[in-house]
């Protein structure tokens, strides 16, 4: 069978890359279009798998967004039109269910947090898997098309965590952290994205005035686009590490003892690695972190003043990795069966 895959953002090349050896380890032909923006073609480099690079960024505002997605699904289409798959998969690309329909073509959508906009999802795929913690209410809760619904357990950063080569100790090399000093990855929040609060950038500079008060700390400032920078600007932080390239995400955390964030991917890394793990997002909470919250794994800050809450040591425990084995092939088996259904 030959299957369609679109990362439309860096984090799903790494979910997608274990489903894609497996699928290739039945005998499946596994075809990958990407668009070009967060690191996505980097990472499908770093990983070797082959791509068609289709539409890149589109720009800030809701009329950007939606005439990119428009653009980039006929683009999709035109590109694909000719491979004859059998069935697309994408992690919540909105472009992917339109061109398929375009080209005739199944597809499954995969996502995790429930309050984005489920509409081109109900209408266009014929499966949308979500994690169990994102239960049945909640689904319609959400105006999720719950007849479409599949359910997994676990969650999604553990598809990809259980067999990630992490190595930590490569990535603090290269970016020269100091062995004793306190290591803290901090993510902005995504400033341009439509779910975007406002009081997550005010907690943000809470987070840098405190960081501002340790001398031992190297901080590695993960930002989101060019302009995040000039949220550094008014703090006299010890030591300031801005990556100038794309690192393999596991193993960039692992390498940390305390990861900040104001989105959702790293901080849940961290959070299923066993790293410290804070979140200030602040849009709408979704049930995934509600769990990894209530089983102790994620520590979320809701305002400013709860900054100090956040543990600053060493991380004294390694990383641990989980199984993903019964995951990978779940995930794998409801992909083939829309193309059957």
């Amino acid at each position: 069978m030959k299957i369609w895959f679109d990362a439309d953002n860096g984090p799903h090349v790494l979910i997608m890359k274990p489903l894609v050896h497996e699928l290739e380890r039945r005998g499946h032909d596994v075809r990958f279009t990407a668009r070009d923006r967060a690191g996505t073609c980097q990472l499908l480099d770093l990983y070797g798998l082959r791509y068609r690079q289709v539409g890149g960024v589109y720009g800030k505002g809701m009329w950007n967004k939606v005439r990119g997605t428009l653009g980039r699904a006929a683009a999709l289409a035109a590109a694909m039109r000719g491979e004859r798959c059998q069935v697309s998969f994408g992690h919540g690309s909105r472009a992917l269910p339109l061109a398929s329909r375009l080209v005739g073509v199944p597809s499954v959508t995969m996502y995790d947090y429930e309050w984005v906009d489920p509409h081109l999802f109900n209408r266009f795929c014929r499966t949308i898997l979500m994690p169990a913690a994102i239960g049945a209410a909640r689904c319609r809760e959400a105006g999720i098309a719950a007849t479409k619904v599949v359910h997994y357990a676990g969650f999604k950063e553990e598809l990809y965590l259980a067999d990630a080569p992490l190595q930590p100790d490569a990535v603090a090399a290269d970016l020269a952290l100091r062995p004793a000093a306190l290591k803290v990855l901090l993510r902005p929040p995504a400033t341009d994205a439509h779910y975007h609060n406002p009081e997550a950038e005010a907690i943000l500079a809470a987070v840098l005035q405190r960081l501002a008060s340790r001398r031992d700390l190297d901080l590695v400032y993960l930002a989101r686009s060019p302009d995040q920078l000039a949220f550094l600007t008014p703090y006299d932080l010890e030591r300031v590490i801005v990556p100038q390239k794309v690192y393999d995400g596991p193993s960039l955390v692992a390498a940390m003892d305390v990861v900040i964030g104001g989105g959702g991917t790293m901080t849940r890394e961290a959070a299923v690695l066993g790293v410290p793990a804070c979140s200030f997002f602040r849009g709408r909470d979704g049930r995934v972190d509600d769990q990894l919250e209530a089983e102790g794994r994620l520590l979320r800050v809701r305002q400013a003043a709860e900054v100090a809450r956040i543990p600053l040591a060493r991380r004294t425990s390694p990383p641990v990795a989980p199984d993903n084995t019964a995951l990978v092939r779940f995930i794998c088996d409801q992909i083939l069966a829309a193309a059957q259904a």
